[in-house]
Order: C-alpha cells, then sequence, then structure tokens
C-alpha cells in the first residue's frame, strides 16, 4: 500500500506541476465554444451593434486625388556634360524628398496663404474644427488659428508614391467633397509654382556662386603662375623644350642639363665604339710583322718602292753577269736596293704607330667623354630634385588654369539659359470628384465583429482557465494525477436503478462493466479484495458506483459483499428498496450476526450489508479498527468486498475505512466536482495510507460539454438520480 501509495504521490506531484497548462486542439477549441456559446454569441452581437450604431453615428469623411510626375533633371552647378543618368536609389531618394516637402508646415503655409483659408472659418466649418477663440496672455489669436489651419492641413494630406514610379498620388481628406477636391489641387498648384520659384533661386544663387569662383580662381591661377616661374628662376631651371617631339615620338628635353646630359651621352657611345674599334685594330698590328700588316701591304708608296726595287734587282743580275761584284755599276744598284728597303722600313713603322696612336687618341676621347657625362648626371639628378617641386607648381597651375576655365564655360551656359526656368514637375490628372472613405460600414461591421471575437473569446479562455471544476476525463491525470478507471454517462433511467445494471446492453452497466475490468488490471493480483467507494463531497454518484460494481462483478460468478458504510447519510436500501432495521451498525456494536443482516434476492447478484439504524456516534464506531475486524472476519467468505463509504470531505470516517481496505475507488461527478475539493480528499487518503486504486468520472455529458461522440457517447440527456 505504501509504495502504491508514493507513486500515486508523485503522479499527483508532476501533475500538479502541470496543472496550468492550457492544451487545446481542434476538439477542444469546439467544445470550449459549445460550452461558452451564449456569451460568446451575447458578446459578438453586442460588438457587431456598437459597430452598427457607431458607423451611422460617424461624419462622412471623403477623400479627393490629384496626380503629378517628377523628373528627377537637377543639373549641376558646376557642369553636367559628364554626368550619368542617375540610379533608381537615387531616384528614389530625390522623390521621397520632394514628398517630404509636400507635407511640410511651410508647404501647408504656402497652401493656406494661397487659398485665403485664414479669411474666415468656412475652412475649419468645413472640416467640422471648432476654431481657436482664446489663446494664452500675450499670444496672437491670428497666428494661433494660422497654425491650427497648417496642422489640419498636415493631418489630413497623404502623399504616395509607388515603387519604382514618378508618378505622385496627392491625397486630401475633408468631411467637405468640394473642399478635399480644392485642396488637393491646391497641393498639386503650389508644388509647381515652388518649385520653378526655387529653381529660378537656385539660377541666380549658381551665377552669383560661379562669379565669386571665378574671381577667386582667377587669383589662385595668378600666384600658381607666378610662384613656379620664380622657383624656376631661382632654381635655374631653363625649359629648352620646343614643344615638338622628335621622329622617334619622344619629347625632347625639357632643360639645358638634361640636353647635355644626352648629347654627351650619345657622343660616349660613340667613343666607346670607336675606341673598341681602335684597340682592335693595334692589338692587331702589335702581333702582325710589320710587313704582313694589310695597312702596309696596302700602301700605294709602299708598293711604288717595291716596284722599283724589283726593277734594281732586275739589273742587278744583269750586271752580275758581265761585272764582278766589286763594280761601281754594281755597287751603285746595290746601294740603291738598300735605300728602297730603308725607305719601306721607314714607311711600314710609321703605319705600325699611325695605328698605335689612333688608339691612344680614341682611349683619350672615351675617358673625357665619360667625364662629362658622370658630371652632367649629377647636375641632372640635382637638377630632378629641384624639378619635383617646379612639377608641384606646375601642377597647380594646371589644375587651377583647369578649374578656371571650366568655371568660365559653366558661367557662359548659365547667362545663355539665365532667362528659361524649365520645370520638372506636371500635374497629370487633377482632382475632380471626391469619394467617400469613412464611414465604411462593411469594414467597421467587419472589425466590430472581429474585435467583439477577440473579447468573447478572451473572456470565454478566462472563464475556462478560471473553471475549477473537473469535466473531462483527461483532467483527472492532468490536474489530479489519478488513474483512470473509466467513464460513465449521464443517463435517463426508465426504471429502477438495479434493473437498468442488469440489463448488459444498457449504456451504463457496460460502462461498469468496462470499470470492472480496469479492476482487473490495476494489481497483478486482479481486483482488490476489498475496495471503499467514496467521494470527495456528496451527491457525486458514489452510492450508484458501489451498487453498480457490486452488480458488475457478481454478474461474472464473483461472491460480493456490498456494504453501506455511510453511518451518516445510508442510501443503497433506498435504491435497492429493501428493508435498513438491522445491518453494519448491529455487527459493529456486537448486536447482530452476519447471517441475519444480510439481505439476499432474485434482484441482486450480489449480498447486500445495509447500514442499519443511524447511530448518534458514527464517528466513534468507524475510528476503532472495527472494519478492519469486520473485514478480517468475514472478508473470507467473499471475492469482492465493496463499502459504500461517506464523502471524504469534512469526515474522518473514509480515510479510516480507506485505510483498512485494500483499495479505494474515488468517484468524481463531471462538472459538478471541484478540482480544490478533490485534491483534498486525495490528500486526505493519501496521508490516512489508503490506497487509491483510481478514480472514475461519472455522469459524464459529452454533448452538454461540448465533445459530441469524441469520448465513444452519443445519448440523449436528461436528469438521473444521483447519490
Amino acid at each position: 500500500m505504501t509504495e502504491n501509495n508514493a507513486g500515486i504521490s508523485e503522479l499527483y506531484n508532476s501533475s500538479e506541476m502541470k496543472n496550468t497548462e492550457f492544451f487545446l486542439n481542434f476538439s477542444e477549441i469546439k467544445a470550449i465554444i459549445h460550452r461558452q456559446r451564449y456569451i460568446l454569441m451575447s458578446i459578438i452581437a453586442l460588438a457587431f451593434l456598437i459597430g452598427a450604431i457607431a458607423t451611422f453615428l460617424m461624419t462622412p469623411v471623403y477623400k479627393a486625388t490629384s496626380k503629378i510626375q517628377i523628373e528627377n533633371d537637377l543639373n549641376s552647378v558646376i557642369s553636367d556634360k559628364d554626368s550619368q543618368r542617375a540610379s533608381p536609389a537615387d531616384n528614389q531618394r530625390f522623390l521621397s524628398g520632394k514628398m517630404e516637402s509636400l507635407k511640410s508646415r511651410k508647404m501647408a503655409s504656402r497652401v493656406a496663404e494661397q487659398m485665403k483659408l485664414g479669411a474666415n472659418s468656412s475652412f475649419l466649418q468645413a472640416m467640422n474644427v471648432e476654431p481657436v477663440t482664446e489663446v494664452p496672455a500675450g499670444a496672437n489669436l491670428q497666428r494661433a488659428r494660422q497654425a491650427q489651419i497648417v496642422d489640419i492641413l498636415i493631418n489630413n494630406i497623404e502623399v504616395t508614391v509607388p515603387l519604382g514610379s514618378n508618378v505622385a498620388a496627392i491625397d486630401f481628406s475633408s468631411p467637405s467633397r468640394k473642399m478635399a477636391v480644392d485642396m488637393a489641387n491646391a497641393y498639386a498648384d503650389n508644388l509647381i509654382t515652388a518649385n520653378i520659384e526655387q529653381r529660378y533661386e537656385s539660377t541666380s544663387y549658381a551665377r552669383k556662386f560661379l562669379e565669386q569662383e571665378i574671381e577667386q580662381s582667377k587669383k589662385e591661377l595668378e600666384i600658381s603662375e607666378r610662384e613656379s616661374l620664380s622657383y624656376a628662376r631661382d632654381a635655374l631651371i631653363i625649359d629648352a623644350s620646343d614643344g615638338v617631339s622628335t621622329t622617334d615620338g619622344e619629347s625632347t628635353p625639357k632643360s639645358i642639363t638634361t640636353a647635355n646630359l644626352v648629347n654627351s651621352n650619345t657622343d660616349l657611345a660613340a667613343a666607346r665604339t670607336a675606341r673598341i674599334k681602335a684597340a682592335e685594330r693595334w692589338e692587331q698590328a702589335r702581333r702582325t710583322p710589320v710587313m704582313r700588316l694589310p695597312e702596309v701591304a696596302g700602301n700605294a708608296a709602299i708598293q711604288n718602292l717595291q716596284a722599283q726595287k724589283v726593277i734594281k734587282e732586275a739589273e742587278l743580275r744583269d750586271l752580275a753577269a758581265r761585272y764582278k761584284s766589286g763594280h761601281p755599276a754594281m755597287q751603285s744598284i746595290r746601294s740603291d736596293v738598300s735605300s728602297i728597303d730603308a725607305e719601306v722600313g721607314r714607311i711600314a713603322s710609321n703605319i705600325r704607330s699611325g695605328i698605335e696612336n689612333e688608339y691612344l687618341v680614341a682611349a683619350r676621347q672615351e675617358s673625357s667623354l665619360e667625364q662629362a657625362v658622370n658630371n652632367f648626371k649629377a647636375d641632372t639628378l640635382s637638377e630632378q630634385n629641384k624639378r619635383v617641386e617646379l612639377n608641384l607648381l606646375s601642377r597647380d597651375v594646371d589644375t587651377n588654369r583647369t578649374q578656371y576655365q571650366a568655371l568660365l564655360e559653366r558661367y557662359k551656359e548659365l547667362n545663355t539659359t539665365a532667362g528659361v526656368v524649365t520645370n520638372n514637375i506636371l500635374v497629370i490628372d487633377k482632382a475632380e470628384i471626391a469619394t467617400q472613405i469613412s464611414p465604411r460600414l462593411w469594414f467597421n461591421l467587419a472589425i466590430a465583429l472581429f474585435c467583439g471575437a477577440a473579447l468573447a473569446g478572451l473572456i470565454a479562455f478566462f472563464r475556462e482557465m478560471s473553471n475549477d471544476r473537473i469535466s473531462k476525463p483527461e483532467e483527472l491525470t492532468q490536474k489530479l494525477g489519478l488513474p483512470l478507471l473509466g467513464v460513465t454517462p449521464l443517463t435517463e433511467m426508465t426504471g429502477p436503478l438495479i434493473d437498468e445494471l442488469r440489463n448488459r446492453k444498457s449504456m451504463l452497466s457496460e460502462a461498469y462493466a468496462s470499470i470492472r475490468s480496469s479492476l482487473d488490471f490495476s494489481t497483478r493480483l486482479g481486483a482488490p479484495k476489498s475496495m471503499l467507494v467514496t467521494s470527495a463531497q456528496p451527491s457525486e454518484g458514489k452510492t450508484t458506483s458501489a451498487i453498480a460494481l457490486a452488480e458488475s462483478f457478481g454478474q461474472i460468478g464473483k461472491r460480493v459483499l456490498l456494504v453501506d458504510a455511510d453511518l451518516r447519510n445510508p442510501s443503497l436500501h433506498r435504491y435497492l428498496e429493501v428493508k435498513n432495521n438491522k445491518g453494519l451498525v448491529g455487527m459493529l456494536t456486537g448486536n447482530a450476526k452476519l447471517d441475519e443482516v444480510i439481505i439476499r434476492n432474485d434482484k441482486m447478484s450480489f449480498d447486500l450489508l445495509p447500514s442499519g439504524p443511524i447511530p448518534p456516534n458514527p464517528a466513534e464506531i468507524l475510528v476503532s479498527d472495527s472494519i478492519a475486524d469486520f473485514l478480517a472476519k468475514f472478508g473470507d467468505g467473499y471475492d469482492h468486498v465493496i463499502i459504500d463509504g461517506p464523502p471524504v470531505m469534512g469526515l474522518a470516517d473514509a480515510p479510516q475505512i480507506g485505510r483498512a481496505t485494500m483499495g479505494t475507488v474515488l468517484i468524481v461527478q463531471s462538472g459538478g466536482a471541484m478540482r480544490s475539493q478533490t485534491q483534498g480528499a486525495t490528500r486526505r487518503l493519501q496521508q490516512a495510507n489508503a490506497t487509491i486504486t483510481g478514480a472514475v468520472l461519472a455522469q459524464f455529458d459529452s454533448g452538454t460539454l461540448g465533445y459530441g461522440e469524441y469520448y465513444g457517447y452519443s445519448y440523449k440527456y436528461g436528469n438521473q438520480n444521483k447519490a
């Protein structure tokens, strides 16, 4: 018993944590609507009526619309030759700016002044607004009324621009059709006028601005030119370029130093080439015999001397045939030949010396030019450092000159178009007819119905949340944590209860047969041998359930003893139409024996032990262990002993009986039992160590609660005797 109570207590505690959760599904919503249908219908009908009355009492409001087209063609103050087409984002920002200007106080003041709305009270009367009559001390009444008119205009103007479009709709709302049309057109006209004035003022401002900028730019150009020239003079930088290009496409040098470096570098390259060639000739001449040098062999003088030598040698051979070697003629010829050889050698030596001299001269020229190039390089590098500053100054000169020319050109364009002001805003559709926008009957009725339905739903929700009664089977486990043994329907009986229970096809009989099956599976040994049937409060159906369970067990051949232990309000004898002369009281007090007080008849499938006469002290009889002794002494003669006990709340009898029995069945009336009372009864039974086998939801009316046939019952509902 202790383990079972602990399990129930744990289940109860877990359900206590969840009992605030509100689970909704489609069937639950239908059931709530069914239960709260009168409240829902009343609130919705009231909201509908209020919406209809309010609609008919509203002042009609009319709206007129004028449409304008806005082109984004604003020109730059400086130049628009190189401008690109504006992006969609830029166009959208431009249109948004124009629309904001339409809703500004400045535009509203302009419209009010143009339409002379402050001249009298006709505008305020048309707008259903009372004119300002009182102002604070020191304030001006006319200005206060003007501010009132401006506020009305701002609050009733609406401007919309569809995304990606440049056509704007200007809407004005007013209780007067004519006023709505006039104000919509007035806003469109004043926007165009203000735009033209603004563009004209912008052109005049641009001319003045350009005149100032041109004067400033001219001064800056003169200053920059003077600074550039002064620096070039101080740094001795002379521009030697003639503004033309060379034949190879390169520009001529810009300074004398650079020109000298270029020319010297060219000469050095030529001298180096000449020196290399001369070195090669001298090296060849130095290694080759002098007479084999090409320059010697090709020399005309040497060739002429060689020819003379050949002639002399021929003459010497002729004389040698006639004379001796010492002949003066032969000696003279030999002397001539020697002179020729000496001359040839002298000329050849001079040729070799000439080749050497050419090499030495070329080397000296190369060295001299290389020194000059190095000097020019140093000068050029020094000048380049100075030219950096000169280039910065020259760049300032070019920038100032370009800006000055651009300003002059733009100034000429503005002078040309000074008298022509283009307009980029056009009215494409004037307001002619004002349509009624308020009140909208069907819209207001729909809103009223929606609000009424929302309010009704909210009230129904809180009514359901605040309802402490247990109505459906799930709440026994969700709110109380009790095992559900079964559900009995609320039926309309046409005869005695026992006859209804003996009819196995009746709904009540089948319901208790299902509960009996649940009891058979409640423990490992089957249904408890001794059971207390009780409830938290009277009239929840415990007596009916006790009789029905006893009859159901008896119909399957079980030996069942039904005991009426409600000594304060016994009722089994009334339900079963038997006498109550003797019974449990006599047994517990020792004044009667069991065979003398047990009632058996053919109408019942069980033995009945009525309570007997009501004792003056029922609590004292049941507080003792008399029930436990009774069950121990007489319980073995029966398969089940079912005790119809008193209610739990307010009495000590039921917990004492529950502690003595093997199981307790708690009867909970659907829609009548309070959760707090049932929870209190459960706690009391647990504190007495009573084993709660489960709970039965009695007198469940699914139709009245809005569940239809969801729980398997489809009955016609009526009244039933309750116990």
